[in-house]
């Protein structure tokens, strides 16, 4: 299955291997290829397989069914947003197994930080 969810644009930092890397993002949300899906990327380093996002769910979005060759971390920061198996609200936390297939849509729309993280078994 494909990423719905990734950014065709850059913008974002490499994760530093020595000291402090930073970025004052502004807020520019992107487009993804899911209809009512925004993301603000933050860091992308493909060769560690770690990507990092702020993701913005428009009121009544829905991304059918995907998985993602990555674990999957999210964290709610506002709002609420639901999947195969119930409703995220503010402060939930989820991690998925990578290669998890799901649905994912919101109601009332929500904002999220979302992780993805290569790992052994993906590749």
């Amino acid at each position: 299955m494909s990423d719905a969810f990734s950014s065709s644009k850059g913008g974002t930092l490499p994760l530093p291997f020595e000291g402090t890397r930073m970025t004052r993002s502004g807020g520019a949300w992107e487009q993804t290829a899911s209809p009512g899906f925004t993301v603000v990327p933050l860091l992308d380093d493909p060769a560690c397989g770690m990507r990092t996002s702020l993701m913005r769910f428009a009121p009544g979005c829905y991304a059918a069914l995907h998985s993602h060759d990555e674990v999957e971390q999210i964290y709610v920061i506002e709002g609420e947003f639901y999947d195969d198996d119930m409703v995220y609200g503010t402060g939930d936390y989820l991690v998925r197994a990578a290669g998890t297939p799901h649905i994912a849509g919101s109601r009332e729309g929500a904002t999220v930080l979302v992780v993805y993280t290569r790992t052994e078994q993906a590749e």
